[in-house]
């Protein structure tokens, strides 16, 4: 079946607001917020910061139906909307009483900065001060996407606009780098901060998408997903398709991907390593990422997941330090410590006074120093000072 992203969004995509995950804490804040201003007509402006995927821009339809729903609010569950009458389906396809701009691509084809911040800045007047006469709804909502991208100038607009208290418009701002927005303009919003889905509620969404898709898949391979995805749906669900192009979502599909293939890669590298092999310890090291920085934060990463597993025996899933080391089979650490054991032994020392070496010598490495001179350094400060492997 034919991948698409926004589809299998859709086939989980929550319908009420007790549907939207992980966000109970300001719940009732928003409900007793849409209460208000479908009782007063008086509209406070939002916004809803989080980083990418968490479902800020579902989470502003799904408000802006609720504001125009047909459908008494007593008769709703949980306030939300009924998603079947004439202003919530127009919303679905095209409604006056809702518009939609994404900051960053306004204007995205003119080269001149200045030409940028002026094609932002007309789309802000025509969607805010513009009023909409033929809209049936009793408010227009407007939203912007990505707010944080705003200029300097837009914002400024955007700020003069709400000061002027137009009652039949309310603005809803999604904001990924809270950073970046302007202060002044969260300043005059109501603020609700989308936090990230938990890994759980990821791998319970995943797993429906491949049940009602009819794909196999691996629940230990949803869950590295879901952890390496943290918190986001829409990085999740990408993660899974690239999965999904190289056939069944399972573990061995996962690790053909780079950001979960370096884990057997390093473990492999290290077991060169420890047999001599020298040449091929160095071609495993290269490939694991397609630049020196992905490598040497690879090898940190590995040393630390050494030191877990060498003093509890084990990692829980929720201890391990990345995915690409967590889907890892069990065997393969067995038979790297393995190694490891037998080199020490031969050498006269111990596993862990070796980890100790190598973690406090790659933790000093900074990024951006060559690889292949941090590599051979490395090797020189874990297997005795100035030979690259154990004389045997």
């Amino acid at each position: 079946m034919e991948w698409s992203l926004d589809h299998n969004r859709d086939l989980v995509r929550p319908r009420t607001f007790k549907d939207i995950l992980g966000h109970e804490r300001w719940f009732e804040s928003l409900i007793a917020n849409l209460k208000q201003e479908r009782g007063t007509n008086s509209h406070q402006p939002i916004a809803l910061i989080g980083c990418p995927g968490v479902g800020k821009r579902t989470l502003a339809r799904m408000y802006a139906k609720a504001l125009v729903c047909e459908q008494e609010l007593t008769m709703r569950s949980d306030a939300a909307p009924c998603n079947i009458c004439h202003e919530c389906r127009a919303i679905d396809n095209s409604s006056l009483a809702f518009h939609e701009k994404d900051a960053r691509t306004v204007g995205d084809n003119d080269d001149d900065d200045r030409e940028l911040e002026k094609a932002q800045a007309e789309a802000v007047h025509t969607l805010i001060e513009r009023e909409v006469g033929l809209n049936t709804a009793s408010v227009r909502i407007v939203l912007f996407k990505n707010a944080e991208a705003f200029s300097s100038s837009t914002a400024d607009i955007a700020l003069k606009t709400l000061e002027q208290e137009i009652t039949s418009t309310v603005y809803v701002f999604t904001v990924n780098d809270e950073a970046r927005f302007s202060g002044a303009l969260r300043s005059r919003c109501n603020v609700y901060r989308v936090g990230p889905i938990s890994v759980a509620d990821l791998v319970g969404r995943l797993s429906l998408i491949c049940e009602h898709r009819s794909v196999p898949f691996d629940e230990a391979a949803l869950r590295a997903i879901a952890v390496e995805a943290a918190g986001s749906f829409g990085a999740a669900l990408a993660i899974m398709g690239r999965v999904e192009r190289r056939g069944d979502v399972t573990i061995g599909n996962l690790l053909r991907l780079s950001e979960f293939g370096w884990g057997s890669a390093m473990v492999a590298c290290w077991e060169a390593l420890l047999e001599g092999r020298r040449d091929e310890a160095v071609s495993l090291f290269e490939a694991i990422g397609a630049d020196g920085p992905m490598s040497i934060k690879a090898v940190q990463a590995f040393l630390v997941e050494c030191r877990i597993r060498q003093t509890m025996g084990t990692v829980p899933a929720a201890a391990s330090v990345s995915p690409a080391l967590d889907c890892l089979p069990p065997e393969s650490w067995i038979s790297m410590f393995g190694k490891w054991r037998a080199s020490c032994q031969e050498a006269g020392t111990s596993v862990d006074e070796e980890i100790d070496r190598a973690l406090c010598f790659w933790a000093s490495v900074k990024v951006g120093t060559p690889w292949r001179a941090a590599f051979a350094r490395g090797c020189e400060v874990l297997f005795r000072a100035g030979e690259f492997i154990r004389a045997r």
